[in-house]
């Protein structure tokens, strides 16, 4: 919890009572004159003394310094850094059951409230588990993780998310380096530094991949992948897995025929779920296109940009958006493929919301969500969304 005396400009502490859970993980109040706030740190349904670090015309942002009456979902956070601010697991103080209905609810709400679907379907999906699961970290100067109210550096020896493979390598001395990205295979032992600036001699142990043109493997749904230090991939191999499986169900009942992977990465559902069908595999990323063609020989990849892609006929369309969701001109096109089944995940819950009425109005129904928390700890949950043309 932040000492009073850390308050943003001295800012005097206000008393304010939650309600809800916003989409970006905090609490939700009204001061006295009605005025939306965005509590930090604490839980719906608490009394709270919080100073204001943010006003603006329609809401005020703030911090909880002192916890007058606490939810029954509060906990101790079991990380010693969260005292010293780190701001790498904003939900430690969340018990996890806790954590898995609040983000049911955020995303079982998102698609009714901005989706327009009522009584929306929202699973939890299995549980993860909670501690050295990360296999991806980010490091800045090298030396630990940003504050969580500013970007000053909390200096870090240990991680209680981070794989231990990653974390045998805080103290490497990166030479003054920006940010440092870690990354690992939690099942292959493969372990690869990226640095910015790129052009920083290091001297690590042997065997481990060093600098942009480097890549790794990792082992998920039975098979080995090529992921290069650029592309992305999921941070956790179980949470792949369990995203793979998701993907199966909601694709489940989809005609014979081909399939497109749209956003498709290095290939993780066109080498999965799309193994069996003629597929195409849609991805702009550079480094991501050049792995897919590796991991995924048999299909046909096709560098470009989802939206300015032209259609042909398929019969189920996987699609794995960034965060910011499908958008128009992107669903316009999947649409156009008239593919009976769709299957979205989605890593916002507002994003899958306006996905869901995008889609809503192309003729798409929502048959039912499936959470995979790959994110505990935090607010972050990927939701996997199947949609059946009406």
């Amino acid at each position: 919890m932040v000492d009073p005396a850390d308050a943003p400009g001295g800012a005097a502490a206000v008393e304010l009572t939650t309600t809800t859970m916003a989409v970006g993980g905090d609490a939700v109040a009204r001061t006295a004159d009605g005025k939306v706030t965005f509590v930090t740190g604490a839980l719906p349904g608490e009394r709270v003394l919080a100073t204001v670090t943010d006003v603006r015309h329609d809401f005020d942002r703030a911090v909880a310094v002192e916890i007058l009456d606490a939810a029954p979902g509060r906990v101790t956070p079991p990380c010693p850094h969260v005292a010293r601010g780190c701001g790498g697991c904003p939900w430690m103080h969340v018990d996890l059951a806790a954590q898995r209905r609040l983000k049911v609810e955020l995303v079982a709400e998102a698609l009714h409230r901005i989706g327009g679907i009522d009584s929306p379907r929202v699973e939890a999906g299995p549980r993860l588990p909670a501690e050295a699961f990360r296999t991806t970290v980010r490091l800045a100067q090298g030396k630990g993780f940003r504050s969580a109210r500013s970007h000053d550096v909390v200096e870090v020896d240990s991680c209680l998310v981070a794989h231990p493979l990653l974390v045998e390598l805080f103290d490497v001395d990166f030479k003054g380096a920006r940010e440092v990205t870690l990354r690992c295979g939690a099942r292959t032992g493969d372990r690869l530094i990226l640095t910015e600036p790129a052009k920083i001699h290091l001297d690590v142990p042997r065997g481990i991949h060093v600098g942009p043109r480097a890549w790794l493997t990792e082992e998920v749904a039975g098979r080995r992948w090529r992921i290069s230090a650029r592309s992305f991939f999921q941070v956790r191999p179980d949470g792949a897995d369990a995203l793979v499986a998701a993907v199966r169900n909601a694709a489940a009942g989809a005609p014979a025929g081909p399939m497109i992977d749209a956003y498709g990465g290095v290939g993780l559902f066109a080498g999965t779920v799309g193994a069996d069908r003629d597929t195409t595999l849609l991805e702009w990323g550079r480094s991501s296109v050049a792995d897919a063609e590796v991991n995924v020989p048999g299909a046909v990849v096709v560098a470009t940009d989802v939206a300015r892609w032209r259609p042909h006929p398929a019969a189920l369309v996987v699609a794995d958006p960034p965060r910011t969701g499908l958008g128009k001109a992107a669903a316009g096109v999947l649409a156009a493929t008239g593919a009976s089944h769709l299957a979205l995940v989605s890593c916002d819950p507002a994003a899958l919301a306006r996905d869901a009425r995008l889609l809503s109005a192309l003729g798409f129904a929502h048959d039912g969500t499936t959470l995979v928390d790959l994110f505990p700890h935090t607010a972050h949950v990927e939701a996997v969304s199947r949609f059946i043309r009406r």
